[in-house]
């Protein structure tokens, strides 16, 4: 399989697997209490907010403090793939930050569009509903840089100095 797929394939199993755990957590968290927190956010910088402590972070957390210490996240384990710095080794917490920033802006570039300053779907048309084009051209810019180099670097790789292996 061709290393621009198997890091595709193991990004989207990252995102399952922390979808499931923080999709639980957060039903989990609903039902325990009652409502607690959901039934009493509103306004977008409250719902932001929230969604930047319970799923920014931990996804924040997860891909900075898998790469950073074991070189690679569950997904690339799956697809036995390994991210390395220029001279082969163990990232620096900066690059596994850097990598982490640029990797996930358009996910977070989304939640900021959507929900502040008026969640969506509290308003009829959304005065910025243009801007969701820029993290939908970021990610088409990322597959397209993935692509063009057969896999070994995406934009995140670029920025933090950094490639992906197959191990």
């Amino acid at each position: 399989m061709k290393l621009s797929l198997k890091r595709l394939i193991a990004y989207w199993l990252d995102f399952v697997i922390l979808a499931v755990v923080l999709v639980g957590v957060q039903l989990l968290l609903y039902t325990v209490t009652s409502g607690f927190p959901f039934d009493y956010f509103d306004k977008g910088f409250e719902i932001e907010s929230w969604v930047v402590l319970s799923m920014s972070l931990p996804v924040w957390a997860y891909f900075i403090s898998f790469e950073k210490a074991r070189r690679q996240t569950l997904g690339k384990r799956l697809l036995k793939l390994v991210v390395v710095d220029e001279r082969k080794s163990t990232l620096s917490f900066v690059q596994a930050l850097g990598r982490t920033f640029v990797r996930l802006l358009p996910w977070e570039l989304t939640h900021l569009i959507i929900l502040v300053p008026d969640p969506w779907w509290d308003v009829e048309e959304p005065s910025n509903q243009a801007l969701i084009f820029i993290p939908n051209l970021l990610i088409v810019a990322y597959i397209v840089v993935l692509f063009a180099n057969k896999g070994r670097r995406g934009i995140h790789d670029y920025v933090a100095r950094t490639k992906v292996k197959e191990l």
